[in-house]
Formats: structure tokens, C-alpha cells, sequence
């Protein structure tokens, strides 16, 4: 019975998540910028790739894990409100005029446009927490523009009103849509890390030197240790309070300054989490002195994320396969040798 146990865990529970865990780590470390990083790197994954393959018996679902661990890989864009966070992941999304070939990549996944469409009553199905909202807070939450209609959407103002005055609600709104939230963004990162998702016109998009996914998530450190080990890499757009509260209030002029006041005291402050941050834009001047930072800021996360070392899904996984192949090889060999020996011994001795 222990056998079977020990043979269960070591062949079928830890390989996935294992192969998962390693090569997350692995691909953390190879992000350091360092002398002589492609030998190191190099080094590392060698090395992790033996380690692994050693400890889970050449298992197949510990490659599967590498592969999903270094897809999961993504990079998380988060700042205060008002800060700019919107502005600064259209220019990351944005490609040139030039339209050139080994034009750096950003694929953004908006959280923020998520929670947005949970919140709606047909667009994702069992996703939506519409129905959950509704009981939870009230008909006083939805849309009276669209009272002709059998549905009619939540209103966000509304509900920002109730949630935004009471902590204990807000929680309650948090518990209801942060785990829909995640679990649609896990799968968007990992359909975006592996480049499963075709393009929507179905037109085959042109081959870019270097891709990275990013996550434009407004409560990034709000959501706790989790989101932050998530992200291997994070970007935070900061300003000035005073001109957060300021541009807030020009955002969303039916809100008084008070209301403009919880809402930014609602969130951690936007200078705590800039000193958290991997890199940190400061949306504290024009449009212009922005979109600079933007293209710098653009080039170094894509060398750092991709790299000229052509990181990723296929390297790790091809270096695990590699030794997992010599491991194979090796037993096989040892097989023939010892038949081979039988052979000999029945010939000498005719038994």
C-alpha cells in the first residue's frame, strides 16, 4: 500500500505542479540582469532540468508543468487611480507607424475590463455575477435608463457609492467577483503565454521579435502575496497625490471632492506601491515626457521578459526533454547490456 502511495505522488500529484513551480523560479532568476547572463542562464536551466527530471522519474506531466510554469510568466501593470495606468498601457499596446517586423510585442489583458464584464447579465454566462450582485445589494444598483428592458445592467456609480462608503460591503463585493476575475484572467494569461489565442479577424498577425503579456490590474498589490508572486515583473504608473486627486475629480466631475477622496483611500498608496515596483513610470508631467518613459520602459521589459536569449516555453521545455531523452537512453542502454549478459552466460554455460 506505501509503494502504491509513494508510486502515485512521485509519478502522478508532484510532477505537474512541481514542473510548474521550477520553472517559474527558473525563469525569475533568468530575468536578473547580470554579467554573463547567457551563460548563467544556460547554467541554471541545465541544471534545474537534471534536478527535476531526477526527482520525478522522467514523468511527461513534469514537462507539461515546465511548459505551463514559463507561460505563466506574466507581467503585471498596476497603479493608483487616475495615475495615467489606462494611457500608459494603450502606448505599451500601441505599435509603430513603420509597422516593422522586429517591433517589440505587448499583449494586454485588461482586468479591469473584466470585472466590467462580469458585471453584465449575458455576456459570460456562468461567469457573470450579475444575479449574485443583485441579491446581495439591492434592484437599487441597477440602471434606471433601461427600465424597459428584462435585464438591465448594473450601474457601476452606484455601486461604487454603497462599497466605497462601507468596508464590510466593499469585502463582500470583493469576495463575490475577485474569484471570477482571477480565474478569467488565469486562462487569458495562459492562452496568451502559450500564443494559442488567434487574432479575432482571423488574419495570421506578422512574426514579432519579441512578445510579452502583460496584465493591466488596477488592484494588483491589493490582492495580496498571490498577485504579487504572480507577476514576475511589475510596472507601477505614479504620480503626485495631489494631482491624482486632482485629475480624478476632472475624470469624473459629478463626483465631489470628498467622494474623489475615498475612493483613492480606498486602494494602497500609489507611493508604497511604487516602491514595491520592478519599474516605475512617472505620469507627473505631459503626454510627451510620458510616451518616452513608455518606449524605454517598453524595450527594457521586453529584453528582460523576452530577451535576445530567446527565453520562453520552447527553450525550457526543449532542455527538459533533452535530459529526459538521455535518461530514457541511458536505462535502455542498461537494459540491452544486462540481456545481453544473460545471452552470453546461457550460451557458456548451455542453461
Amino acid at each position: 500500500m506505501s509503494s502504491y502511495i509513494t508510486w502515485t505522488l512521485t509519478e502522478i500529484v508532484l510532477p505537474l505542479p512541481l514542473g510548474v513551480i521550477i520553472s517559474a523560479i527558473t525563469e525569475r532568476l533568468v530575468r536578473r540582469s547580470r554579467p554573463y547572463a547567457r551563460l548563467r542562464n544556460n547554467v541554471i536551466k541545465l541544471s534545474v532540468a537534471c534536478m527535476g527530471v531526477s526527482c520525478v522519474s522522467c514523468n511527461l506531466l513534469f514537462l507539461v508543468g515546465v511548459i505551463f510554469g514559463t507561460a505563466m510568466q506574466p507581467v503585471g501593470l498596476t497603479g493608483g487611480i487616475a495615475t495615467g495606468k489606462s494611457t500608459v498601457s494603450s502606448l505599451l499596446q500601441r505599435q509603430s507607424s513603420s509597422d516593422k517586423e522586429d517591433e517589440d510585442e505587448f499583449v494586454i489583458i485588461d482586468v479591469d475590463g473584466i470585472a466590467h464584464d462580469i458585471l453584465l447579465p449575458n455576456k459570460l454566462g456562468s461567469d457573470s455575477v450579475y444575479n449574485l450582485l443583485v441579491a446581495e445589494f439591492g434592484k437599487g444598483i441597477l440602471s434606471t435608463e433601461e427600465k424597459g428592458t428584462i435585464s438591465p445592467n448594473i450601474d457601476r456609480r452606484k455601486l461604487g457609492d454603497i462599497v466605497f462608503r462601507d468596508v464590510q460591503k466593499r469585502r463582500k463585493l470583493n469576495s463575490i467577483t475577485h474569484p471570477k476575475i482571477i480565474k478569467i484572467m488565469l486562462k487569458r494569461i495562459l492562452l496568451e503565454g502559450l500564443n494559442l489565442n488567434s487574432s479575432p479577424s482571423g488574419k495570421t498577425t506578422k512574426r514579432r521579435r519579441r512578445r510579452v503579456v502583460c496584465v493591466d490590474i488596477p488592484l494588483l498589490f491589493e490582492g495580496g502575496l498571490p498577485m504579487r508572486l504572480l507577476f514576475g515583473t511589475i510596472i507601477v504608473v505614479a504620480c503626485k497625490p495631489d494631482l491624482q486627486l486632482e485629475r480624478l475629480h476632472k475624470r469624473n466631475p459629478d463626483l465631489t471632492l470628498e467622494q474623489c477622496r475615498q475612493r483613492i483611500a480606498s486602494q494602497i498608496p500609489v507611493e508604497k506601491k511604487a516602491a514595491k515596483a520592478h519599474v516605475v513610470i512617472r505620469n507627473d508631467e505631459d503626454l510627451k515626457s510620458l510616451k518616452c518613459q513608455v518606449q524605454v520602459t517598453k524595450a527594457n521589459v521586453a529584453e528582460k521578459v523576452s530577451g535576445k536569449q530567446h527565453r520562453g516555453v520552447v527553450e525550457l521545455a526543449w532542455v527538459v526533454f533533452g535530459v529526459m531523452a538521455i535518461h530514457w537512453l541511458k536505462t535502455y542502454t542498461i537494459l540491452l547490456d544486462v540481456e545481453l549478459l544473460h545471452v552470453c552466460i546461457r550460451a557458456i554455460y548451455g542453461n
